[in-house]
């Protein structure tokens, strides 16, 4: 009985390491670190961009010399570059961004007595953006100041002949914005713009933009860096 139990001590002592090598071999390597973290994308830090999209204005003007009020409305296309600086901290992100940009013809009229095309030859805006970020996507409200520097111009005849009068105004609106890799994102954004109006005369005309609004729909892609 003892030669039994020696041999079945010395079974068991010599098992027990055979089973912690085994139970090593099979053991599968821990995931890399990076796997175990949650994908963050950092918004923070500067970054350019040029957009493009479609514009459309309401308003109204007055010919003085003819004594006459006109509909100002159409819509046309617009471009331009942008510029600005983010700063997250946890999901939220503010900034401040500044474009500039400028129209094709928007509103056109051919009635003899009223013959115009309005376009902006510049237009800028600067505000203020506060966004919450869903790791590589942005959703985001912006708001602030906007100028712009308009342009009469006869369709048929020779007059008005270039017209420019300045309007300032205010700006809000929000979009969606989409890194694509770390330094590229997209972005499709509407800003409603409410421009205050301005008197356009020269030696042969005498006319009265009136405050009009201004809808825009854009998309753009930005360099961050």
């Amino acid at each position: 009985m003892k030669k039994f139990l020696s041999r079945l001590v010395l079974a068991s002592v010599a098992f027990v390491p055979a089973t912690a090598a085994i139970a090593a071999d099979l053991d599968m390597p821990p995931p890399p670190v990076e796997d175990l973290r949650p994908a963050t994308y950092d918004w923070t830090g500067f970054y350019l961009g040029g957009w493009a999209g479609a514009t459309c204005i309401d308003g109204e003007l007055t010919d003085n010399t003819a004594v006459a009020d006109f509909e100002m409305s159409g819509c046309g296309w617009k471009g331009g570059v942008m510029g600005g600086y983010n700063h997250q901290f946890e999901q939220w992100v503010i900034g401040l961004e500044a474009d500039w940009g400028m129209t094709s013809d928007i509103a056109t009229n051919e009635e003899p007595t009223a013959d115009f095309a309005f376009s902006m030859d510049q237009i800028a805006t600067f505000r203020a953006r506060l966004g919450i970020a869903l790791d590589d996507t942005l959703l985001y409200a912006t708001g602030g100041v906007a100028w712009a520097e308009g342009d009469l111009d006869g369709i048929i005849a020779a007059t008005p002949d270039h017209i420019n009068g300045n309007h300032w105004g205010w700006s809000i609106g929000g979009g969606i914005e989409q890194a694509m890799s770390d330094y590229i994102r997209l972005r499709l954004e509407y800003i409603y713009t409410r421009f205050g109006g301005d008197s356009y005369v020269e030696a042969c005309c005498d006319v009265d933009i009136h405050d009009f609004d201004d809808h825009e729909f854009k998309v753009g892609v930005i360099w961050a860096f």
